[in-house]
């Protein structure tokens, strides 16, 4: 074989190489996000799936980040619920008074939670309260009954903000005191009196099994 016929083969073989890396640069782009989008189209419009699976929740529209929502812990310390590891989140709203409806969705919450077995570290639950400190009865009850919860706080007011521009504008406290926030941290369902622990768990079982984990 010639040299120039050497050389020529080299060459070819040197200039396809910013080529294939930028197909590989791109098919591995697709393959992120591309279950990411199915994922969020499927779950939404039920779109490929059978009918009597489609989501049991009522999903807020549009959905709506929690990003700038002012979150503090008991000590008043602010809380980034979006830095570190992704997760799905269950948000139960209320106050110290926490009424029947409040009781039935921690208590459904944390036996949907335990069913999920190992896939119980990718969602956690937290309480919101609506006052300024945790009453020492309450508290008490949320550290014995639901070890696994955080309990947060969360201006009423600022809550009620978030949700003015979205389906679930006019839904009191005691109607809408369950949501559902994804792993990039928007509010994208809630479950009211109508929904029993059955719901709670298709849901979040396609949830988890439509979404990436880290």
């Amino acid at each position: 074989m010639s040299a120039e016929a050497s050389s020529g083969i080299e060459t070819s073989a040197e200039g396809s190489t910013p080529q294939g890396n930028r197909w590989s640069s791109w098919l591995l782009l697709a393959a992120i996000t591309l279950p990411m989008i199915m994922a969020y189209v499927v779950f939404s419009t039920g779109w490929g799936i059978p009918t009597d699976t489609i989501n049991k929740g009522d999903l807020v529209v549009p959905a709506t980040s929690i990003e700038a929502l002012p979150i503090v812990d008991r000590e008043g310390r602010s809380v980034d619920l979006l830095s570190g590891k992704k997760m799905w989140r269950w948000l139960i709203v209320g106050n110290n008074q926490c009424d029947d409806q409040c009781q039935n969705n921690l208590y459904l919450s944390r036996q949907v939670h335990i069913r999920l077995g190992e896939k119980a570290i990718r969602l956690e639950r937290l309480y919101l309260n609506t006052e300024p400190r945790f009453s020492s009865e309450f508290s008490d009850q949320l550290s014995k009954e639901h070890p696994k919860l955080k309990q947060l706080h969360i201006d009423a007011g600022d809550w009620s903000q978030l949700l003015s521009a979205t389906s679930a504008s006019e839904s009191s406290l005691s109607e809408k005191s369950l949501f559902v926030v994804d792993q990039e941290g928007f509010v994208m369902m809630s479950y009211d009196r109508s929904h029993a622990g059955a719901d709670l768990l298709d849901d979040i079982k396609r949830l988890l099994k439509y979404s990436y984990s880290e």
